[in-house]
């Protein structure tokens, strides 16, 4: 989908399938309908399945908000270096993993990012609340 907002133009993609197919893509979950970005990610440096990812953003989101009727996966074309949209704080576009400071501060990146490289099919996110950790 394209959209001219400001002189801009806005790109979105509807399927991973499509998003793979332009070079500047990012993956972007969010959380709390649209109240959270958890994470971004180039899609060119996405390996695992669209099954994969569609459960690391359940996963991930069972460790936020825990709503999955408020979680999504949005592809959009954004440069490096770009803010994204969003409560919270919003996210960042970087050349590679981008974590809410929220999300990072569970210790789960690297499981996170195995899903992302196809090396597992999902993270455990047993045990791992954010609300709990604000508490503490």
């Amino acid at each position: 989908m394209l959209a001219e907002a400001s002189g801009e133009t806005y790109t979105a993609f509807t399927t991973f399938v499509a998003a793979r197919e332009h070079p500047g893509s990012i993956v972007i979950f969010e959380g709390d309908d649209g109240g959270t970005v958890y994470l971004t990610n180039p899609v060119h440096q996405v390996i695992c399945s669209e099954a994969a990812l569609m459960q690391l953003l359940l996963d991930i989101d069972a460790m936020c908000w825990s709503d999955t009727q408020g979680a999504r996966v949005v592809y959009e074309v954004v440069p490096v270096g770009a803010g994204v949209a969003g409560g919270m704080g919003g996210g960042q576009v970087v050349d590679g993993l981008w974590l809410h400071s929220e999300v990072e501060a569970l210790g789960m990146r690297e499981d996170i990012q195995q899903v992302l490289d196809g090396r597992r099919q999902r993270i455990d996110a047993a045990g791992k609340d954010w609300r709990q950790r604000r508490n503490e």
